[in-house]
C-alpha cells in the first residue's frame, strides 16, 4: 500500500509517494525525484539478509535525499551550476545535506536560531 503526502518546495507542490512499486523507479534506485511531474518516489523496502536493519531510518534518509534534490532543482541551482557533473546535481552534496540535516536542525534548535 502506498502512502501519498504532499509538500511545498520553494512554493512548488510535490507529491511524495512512499512504498512505490519498482516500475516507478529507475533500475536499482531506492528513491527518485522527478522535477517534470513534481513527484518524489520512495521504494518499498523489504527486510532481507542484505538490507540494513533499520529500514524506517533508511527510508527517512532516502526521503530527505530526494527532497534536497527537489530544493536544488526548484532553487535554479540544478540547471545553473554547470554541466551534468555540476555540484547542484551531485549525489555527494545531496547526500551530505540529507545526512547532516537532522544534526544541523538539532544544533539550530539548541542555539535557538530557527
Amino acid at each position: 500500500m502506498r502512502k501519498n503526502k504532499w509538500i511545498y518546495v520553494l512554493g512548488t507542490k510535490y507529491e511524495i509517494i512512499i512504498n512505490a512499486p519498482d516500475k516507478m523507479l529507475p533500475p536499482g534506485a531506492d528513491g527518485a525525484m522527478d522535477h517534470s511531474t513534481k513527484k518524489i518516489i520512495i521504494a518499498k523496502f523489504k527486510p532481507d539478509e542484505y538490507s540494513v536493519k533499520e529500514l524506517k531510518n533508511y527510508r527517512k534518509k532516502v526521503l530527505r535525499h530526494e527532497i534536497v534534490h527537489a530544493f536544488l532543482y526548484e532553487s535554479g541551482l540544478w540547471n545553473n551550476s554547470g554541466d551534468i557533473c555540476a555540484w547542484a546535481q551531485s549525489e555527494e552534496i545531496t547526500d551530505w545535506i540529507a545526512i547532516q540535516s537532522p544534526k544541523l536542525f538539532r544544533a539550530f534548535k539548541e542555539a535557538d536560531c530557527l
